[in-house]
C-alpha cells in the first residue's frame, strides 16, 4: 500500500509539473504521501511543517489540509449517494472562503486508485470568475469509507498541492443507557444475510438526533462491503420526514460489535413515535428496505 501512496503522489507532481511548467510557471512542492501520524490534529501554528497533515472537521464538516504552508486550505467533503466530491478553497484561518479564479482543481485519491477534474461551482456572492467551490463526480466515489489522497491547483500563476487524510469519526459514547447500542426486534434474513437494526441510546428524544445502526453478518462473520443509508418517515409511513443518509462500517471494537452508523437523524420535536428506514445495498446481492418503528420521548 505504500508503493501506491508514492506513486500517485508522484502522479499527482508530475500532472502538476506538466501543466504549470509548460506555461514557464513555478513547481509546485509536493508533501509527502499522509499517513494516520501525519494527519493528527496540530497546534495550528504558522508556518507549518512540510508534509499533509489534517486539522479536523473544517466549517463545512470536511477534512482540512494545507496549500502553500498556511497561505490556502483546502477542505474536502464527499457525498456518498451522489457519488461527488466538493473542495473548498479556505484562507489561512481554515473558515473564510477564498475565491480563486481557477478552471480546475485535481483530486486524487489513493485507495480506491482514482483522479478527477473538480470544475467550479461558485458559491453566492462570487463573481469574476472566481469560485471558492469545486465540484465533481465518480463512480468510485459512492463507497463509503475513508478518503485520503492530493488535491492540487492554482492561484495566481503558482501551483498548489496538499495532502489530506479522512479520520474515523468518534462518536464520544459513554456506553451507558442513552449512549448504547440498541437492538429493535428479532434479526432480520436477506440473501443469507443476518441483519440487526437498532440505534444508539436507550432513549430517544424529540427535537434531537438519532443515531441509527445496522449489524450484518454472514456465518456468523461481519460483513463490512455493504452499503448502508438511513432516513427518518413519519410513523404512518407516508411522510419523509429526513431524507437518507449513508453510513459508514465500524469494525470490532472492545466497547461494540462491528456496525454501520454514524448517520445522524434529526428527529422533529412534535412527534411521539417515527420509522427509521433501512436501505441496506449488499455487494453481491438486490438492495432490501426495512422500517423499524420506534418510540419518541
Amino acid at each position: 500500500m505504500k508503493s501506491s501512496l508514492i506513486s500517485l503522489a508522484s502522479i499527482a507532481t508530475l500532472l502538476a509539473t506538466s501543466l504549470m511548467v509548460g506555461c514557464g510557471k513555478q513547481t509546485a512542492q509536493q508533501p509527502a504521501a499522509p499517513s494516520p501520524a501525519a494527519t493528527s490534529e496540530s497546534d495550528h501554528g504558522h508556518p507549518h511543517e512540510e508534509g499533509g497533515h489534517g486539522h479536523g472537521a473544517g466549517p463545512h464538516d470536511g477534512t482540512v489540509a494545507d496549500w502553500g504552508g498556511g497561505k490556502y486550505h483546502v477542505e474536502f467533503t464527499v457525498d456518498h449517494e451522489k457519488q461527488e466530491a466538493t473542495v473548498y478553497i479556505l484562507g489561512s484561518d481554515e473558515k473564510t472562503s477564498e475565491p480563486i479564479a481557477a478552471n480546475s482543481v485535481l483530486l486524487t485519491i489513493n485507495e480506491p486508485e482514482l483522479q478527477t477534474e473538480l470544475l467550479p461551482v461558485p458559491l453566492a456572492g462570487e463573481a469574476d470568475g472566481k469560485s471558492s467551490r469545486f465540484v465533481g463526480t465518480h463512480e468510485s466515489l459512492g463507497i463509503v469509507q475513508e478518503y485520503g489522497g492530493t488535491i492540487s491547483g492554482e492561484v495566481d500563476g503558482t501551483p498548489y498541492a496538499g495532502n489530506f487524510q479522512e479520520e474515523a469519526h468518534e462518536h464520544g459514547h459513554s456506553h451507558g443507557e442513552d449512549d448504547a447500542l440498541i437492538w429493535e426486534g428479532v434479526p432480520r434474513e436477506h440473501a443469507g444475510l443476518q441483519i440487526k437494526l437498532g440505534h444508539h441510546g436507550k432513549h430517544l428524544h424529540a427535537g434531537e438526533d438519532v443515531e441509527p445502526a445496522v449489524s450484518i453478518e454472514r456465518d456468523g462473520q461481519p460483513v463490512s462491503d455493504a452499503t448502508v443509508f438511513n432516513a427518518l418517515v413519519s410513523a404512518d409511513g407516508e411522510t419523509v420526514l429526513v431524507e437518507e443518509v449513508a453510513t459508514v462500517y465500524e469494525p470490532t471494537t472492545e466497547q461494540e460489535p462491528a456496525h454501520y452508523a454514524q448517520g445522524g437523524l434529526a428527529i422533529p420535536k412534535d412527534v411521539t413515535e417515527v420509522i427509521i428506514r433501512f436501505r441496506i445495498a449488499p455487494a453481491d446481492a438486490d438492495d432490501v428496505t426495512f422500517d423499524v418503528q420506534v418510540t419518541v420521548e
